[in-house]
């Protein structure tokens, strides 16, 4: 089985200048009715005018949750994932074939640039959600995608001010027959190769730190992992409002250091209900701590959150404070 993971990361790269303007149909134009694909449902759950699969996509009987077939997500996506504890298939896709840098630092996998796709079993088939690094040559290709695919694009949004090229954020969901959600997901893969392969990039740079994980651990108040040149930490969010989503496709805040014990680099992304946007913004700024994105995510009907995301340069004692500031107006989780 191929895999477009791989694919993506073993485009030869050889010198890209600025990106261009993204064309309103750039990679690949917007067909009518996208809900009819593959019974893919378009909307709350409801399912479309044409909401008949194909033979080979057959829906799930009406309140009926069957078992997610892995390997058919797997065959039809082109992607390799892992089943978790909580029975939520996720498949992670790094964008370690795209060069970004901000401040002086690269920006890696680790420090934010991954995106990742969740599965769980739903009665009409499974229930997707999804978030997708693309830089900005490649934006347009992967909301046609979406958008052909019957999946609903629910926020579009930047991690970063200033990087360098330019990187845009998509969250994205859909319930339906989890083969053609599948598909789905894998089209938007194809538009990343192609665009890639007609304008490669030079080869990601690497992290490097030599960071003080342990006091970094003390200072937050959580444990991290040094991997790869990044500590990052992770703090699910306790809220009994997300126990229905699962552990793993529930939010999780996070926050990633590289640099040294003199000049240190911050990114992350901290998941709030609307009362504590103002406490945990203050505490960034007072921190010197940029606030470079807010914003919601899903279009269906749900608790509102709110995602912050920030990025921050100085002594990593300070930032590492500063967040932990931010952290304490959080209820936490295991």
């Amino acid at each position: 089985m191929r895999r477009l993971v791989a694919v993506g990361l073993a485009v030869a790269v050889a010198g890209c200048g600025p990106p261009r303007t993204p064309e309103p149909d750039d990679g690949m134009p917007v067909r009518a009715a996208p809900a009819a694909k593959a019974g893919v449902l378009a909307s709350k759950g409801a399912p479309s005018a044409a909401s008949t699969a194909p033979a080979d996509v057959a829906p799930a009987p009406a309140g009926a949750t069957t078992p997610l077939d892995t390997r058919a997500i797997e065959e039809a996506s082109d992607l390799a994932g892992a089943v978790l504890p909580d029975g939520v298939f996720r498949i992670t896709r790094p964008r370690g074939d795209l060069k970004v840098s901000l401040d002086g630092f690269p920006i890696t996998p680790r420090m934010g640039l991954a995106g990742w796709v969740a599965f769980r079993p739903h009665a009409s088939g499974a229930t997707l959600v999804g978030l997708m690094p693309v830089a900005a040559d490649e934006l347009q290709g992967v909301v046609s995608a979406l958008a052909n695919a019957g999946l609903e694009v629910t926020a579009l949004h930047g991690h970063f001010v200033g990087e360098e090229p330019r990187v845009l954020f998509v969250h994205f969901d859909g319930v339906g027959n989890p083969v053609a959600l599948a598909r789905g997901v894998r089209d938007v893969q194809e538009a990343i190769v192609r665009v890639r392969a007609s304008r490669p990039q030079k080869a990601a740079a690497e992290a490097r730190s030599n960071l003080d994980a342990a006091r970094l651990d003390l200072l937050l108040g959580v444990r991290g992992e040094h991997e790869n040149g990044v500590y990052r930490v992770t703090i699910p969010r306790a809220d009994p409002r997300l126990a229905e989503l699962g552990a793993t496709m529930s939010p999780t805040s996070w926050a990633a250091f590289q640099g040294s014990t003199e000049r240190a680099a911050v990114a992350g992304e901290l998941i709030l209900a609307p009362s504590e946007l103002q406490p945990v913004i203050h505490a960034l700024r007072q921190a010197k701590i940029g606030v470079v994105g807010i914003h919601d995510t899903s279009s269906r009907e749900g608790p509102r959150l709110v995602f912050v995301s920030f990025w921050g340069v100085g002594r990593p004692d300070a930032l590492a404070a500063g967040i932990r500031k931010a952290l304490d107006h959080l209820p936490r989780g295991g």
